[in-house]
Order: structure tokens, then C-alpha cells, then sequence
């Protein structure tokens, strides 16, 4: 059901009605709501009182979770642009090669960077990342680099007990990361990617990951047929 307000400048004649919500769902609303805000008006432009109107919250209502739309922002970077649970990757097992992990790291990667929503987020952060440098700081030192950090720590471990050659991608984790930062870049810039040239991306990546996890496996000669 809706309920009708008065019309108030651009926002929205008809908005949901207020419902007691888990304080985490709220959240969830906020964040959704923030987001079309934000990109519709930029940053400095939206207003807490549009935010509010948007997911059917008095202002007061919005108060109770974020002190202001800069900590909404924050949230909004956080919920969105965040990697994926490295502490999950599976140990490589034995004989299966490095690609399952490679595969593995990848498909998480797309799953949770490759969403629209995510897409929509890092289209805001490019936009509005010079008016809140202070916002961009505190999520890559409280998201980007901890997430970054633990998976450097799991592949070194990975890379001891599998008995890998020694890689630059064990000390320089970033890495992984960057042909996913490169895809989704190239959406924002040049618009929807076809899922063919996604798919190329994600079968270059998994490519890639394999030769730097295990730059030893590229030199090995090619299996011989069996003898008949």
C-alpha cells in the first residue's frame, strides 16, 4: 500500500508507507534509497529529508541510523564495493593444479563486484570521489586494505604448503583484484559490456591467476600421449 503526500520540489508524490522493520532491513532500505539519491543529484546536492521521503522514513526515523549522509555514503561503500570473504577460499587439493582456486577466486570476485548495485556505486564513487576524499580514505583503510592484507596472508600460506615458486602475487595481492577493477571500470566508462567480452575477461583472469600463482606449472612440458 501507498499513501499520497503533497508534492515537495523533485521528490516523489507517492512513497511506501512506514512499516516496523528489522533494524537491519532498514538499513538495507536506507542504503537502496541513498544510492538512486546520490546519483540522481550528486552528493552535495541530496538531502537526508530525500533519503528519508524516498524509503518511507520520517526524518527523524533515518536520524536513528546514520548521524548524516556523509556516514550514509560511508555505509554505501561499504555494503557494495566490499570483496568477498577471502577467509572462505578452499585449500588447493592435491593434484587438482591451482586452477579450482584460480576459478574460485575469480567467480567471487565478478559475483560480488559485478552486481548492479556495486556497478552503480563505483559510477558514484568516481563521480563524487574529489568531494569526499575523507569517505574514499576511511573505505579503503577500513575495507580495501584489511580485505587485501588477509588475502595476501592466505596465499602465502597456500603457497608454502603447496611448495609454489616464490610470486610477485603473494607479496603484491592487489593483483587479483585488478582485471575485476578493469572490467567494471570499462562498464562505468563505456556503458553495459556485452556478456561475451565479460566472459572473456573472467576466462583472462582465471588464465592469469594461474600462471602468477604458479609460474612453475607454465614451464612444464606438455603431457606426452599415452603409448598404445
Amino acid at each position: 500500500m501507498t499513501q499520497q503526500l503533497p508534492p515537495s520540489g523533485t521528490a516523489p508524490a507517492v512513497v511506501p508507507l512506514r512499516q516496523r522493520l528489522p533494524p537491519e532491513v532498514r538499513v538495507l532500505q536506507i542504503l537502496d534509497a541513498a544510492l538512486v539519491e546520490f546519483s540522481e543529484r550528486g552528493f552535495a546536492a541530496a538531502r537526508m529529508d530525500d533519503i528519508a521521503r524516498r524509503c518511507g522514513l520520517s526524518k527523524g526515523g533515518l536520524y536513528a541510523h546514520f548521524a548524516g549522509k556523509e556516514e550514509v555514503f560511508e555505509a554505501l561503500l561499504t555494503r557494495s564495493l566490499a570483496p568477498p570473504d577471502f577467509g572462505q577460499m578452499p585449500v588447493p587439493g592435491t593434484g587438482n593444479g591451482i586452477r579450482p582456486l584460480a576459478q574460485w577466486v575469480v567467480d567471487k570476485l565478478y559475483d560480488s563486484l559485478g552486481r548492479p548495485g556495486a556497478v552503480a556505486t563505483l559510477r558514484l564513487l568516481v563521480a563524487e570521489s574529489a568531494r569526499v576524499p575523507h569517505l574514499v580514505a576511511l573505505w579503503k583503510r577500513n575495507v580495501v586494505q584489511p580485505h587485501l592484507a588477509l588475502l595476501g596472508d592466505i596465499l602465502r600460506a597456500h603457497a608454502v604448503r603447496e611448495g609454489w615458486v616464490p610470486s610477485v602475487i603473494t607479496q603484491e595481492p592487489w593483483l587479483v583484484v585488478s582485471p575485476v577493477v578493469h572490467a567494471l571500470l570499462s562498464q562505468v566508462v563505456l556503458g553495459d559490456a556485452d556478456p561475451r567480452e565479460l566472459a572473456h575477461y573472467r576466462q583472462g583472469h582465471v588464465a592469469l591467476l594461474c600462471e602468477l600463482l604458479d609460474p612453475a606449472s607454465r614451464m612444464l612440458p606438455p603431457a606426452q600421449p599415452a603409448a598404445k
